[in-house]
């Protein structure tokens, strides 16, 4: 058990550094995009981001600050439906034992017998 625990432990540390070095990186490397080319093809339009110099400068990637912003537009993209109103009224059950069926506790025994 100790054994798994660390192995555990050691693993997710390691993800730990790995992802984070990998954000930072995505961070630091961040293209200035300062226009876009579309061309139209047979399969689709095709968006190309090009530099002040008209250069392209690639695929733009995900900005890791602002990815979790995505999931607050698509809740905004479905009709959510309001909490439903109807109130469930619920009443205890309540059981009251017969009292003239019940044994009486016999008594117990408080110490060894003495020899």
């Amino acid at each position: 058990m100790s054994v798994t625990r660390t192995i555990n432990a050691l693993v997710v540390a390691l993800l730990l550094v790995v992802t984070s070095q990998s954000m930072a990186v995505a961070r630091g490397t961040m293209r200035d995009a300062t226009g876009a080319v579309v061309i139209c093809t047979g399969t689709g339009p095709l968006t190309v981001l090009t530099d002040a110099d008209g250069q392209p400068v690639g695929p733009a990637h995900i900005c890791p600050d602002c990815a979790l912003s995505v999931i607050a537009g698509l809740a905004e993209a479905f009709d959510l439906l309001p909490p439903a109103q109807r109130v469930l009224q619920v009443t205890p059950l309540v059981l009251n034992p017969p009292v003239h069926d019940t044994v009486p506790p016999r008594p117990r025994a408080r110490a060894p017998p003495l020899v």
